[in-house]
């Protein structure tokens, strides 16, 4: 795919160090310790967020291996408002920006095939914000879901797919509204058959879900106000 080329230019052309490891729930920077660095997820997941002002959290991502993050230190900016911690256990490579700096400079093609990742991932963004105002809250959970299954899950031969438990506050805080709303939503969907979950994984029934976002399922219209819960 187009995405994972662009990932596979920009890994290619860094060069390898020595992994570090981090605990479930450890940080990896926080906004007192802004991102200094460019990182790689070797193994496990980390959750990448926003502060607000009133200290509401929101995530902006979920990445899995072989995904960068920490693009925020190419600002440079006096305030930093985003943290980045595991989700669970992972192994992360670490490359100063100055560092880059000095590869972009050496090899030109590692800055066009970073500038080509930034884009696809602020058009992500972007598509996020445009479902943010105009889908109601079960759609935007439905959307969600898909895309951390395509993302980070594993597709069984019943054509389910089984992914990391995300928790209901990690769903609110993507998804922008509250833990209770989230927890009432993944209740319907499950009654539906569309998930099944525990503490071990999220399974999601995929084919099923996406009647949501196309209009033959039930839908809800309330709810649609971002509440950081």
């Amino acid at each position: 795919m187009e995405t994972q080329t662009r990932y596979e230019d920009v890994l290619a052309l860094l060069p390898a160090c020595k992994p570090a490891l981090y605990s479930k729930g450890q940080m990896i920077y926080s906004k007192n310790g802004a991102s200094t660095s460019i990182y790689l997820v070797c193994s496990g997941n980390v959750g990448i967020s926003e502060i607000a002002d009133n200290g509401a959290e929101v995530l902006l991502d979920i990445l899995g291996p072989d995904e960068l993050f920490g693009e925020s230190a190419f600002l440079n900016a006096p305030h930093h408002s985003q943290h980045a911690k595991a989700i669970e256990t992972a192994q992360v490579m670490t490359w100063p920006i100055a560092d880059i700096g000095e590869l972009i400079t050496k090899r030109p093609p590692l800055g066009v095939a970073l500038m080509q990742m930034l884009a696809h991932r602020n058009a992500d963004y972007a598509r996020r914000i445009e479902s943010l105002a105009i889908d109601s809250i079960e759609r935007r959970l439905a959307r969600s879901l898909i895309r951390f299954s395509e993302r980070l899950g594993t597709r069984d031969e019943g054509g389910c797919v089984k992914m990391l438990p995300l928790t209901h506050e990690m769903l609110s805080q993507y998804v922008g509204t509250s833990r209770e709303i989230i927890t009432q939503y993944m209740n319907r969907f499950r009654k539906r058959g569309y998930v099944s979950y525990s503490r071990q994984s999220i399974i999601l029934y995929r084919d099923t879900l996406q009647t949501v976002l196309q209009g033959n399922g039930p839908s809800s219209k309330g709810h649609s106000s971002y509440s950081s819960g």
